[in-house]
């Protein structure tokens, strides 16, 4: 997993960095291989947004969370992309079975 982070109108945090390598490898578990994170954090008008963006096995999601706090904006944007990843995974899920179920039984002639 490749974690890339980068601050806008901001100086670096390393508890902030750590924080959000952390809440990533949790994304983790619904990849098999290899996988790239970029994170963004910034000041847009005193709220501070954290920006998500993951891709990885012909999969691309993006999340983005503004909040006072910035490990709560960490939060949120996970939680957000947990969320497009459970819902891909029941789409491809339903699809599967679907599409056995629609398969005519072999007769023994």
């Amino acid at each position: 997993m490749i974690v890339q982070i980068s601050f806008k109108q901001m100086s670096s945090s390393d508890a902030v960095k750590a924080y959000a390598e952390e809440k990533s490898e949790k994304l983790k578990k619904y990849f098999n291989g290899r996988i790239h994170v970029t994170w963004n954090f910034s000041i847009e008008k005193q709220v501070q947004v954290a920006h998500c963006h993951l891709v990885g096995n012909d999969m691309d999601y993006f999340g983005q969370s503004e909040n006072d706090n910035l490990f709560a904006s960490v939060d949120e944007t996970v939680t957000k992309i947990e969320k497009q990843l459970r819902k891909h995974k029941e789409i491809v899920k339903d699809h599967l079975h679907r599409s056995a179920q629609k398969m005519p039984k072999a007769s023994g002639e």
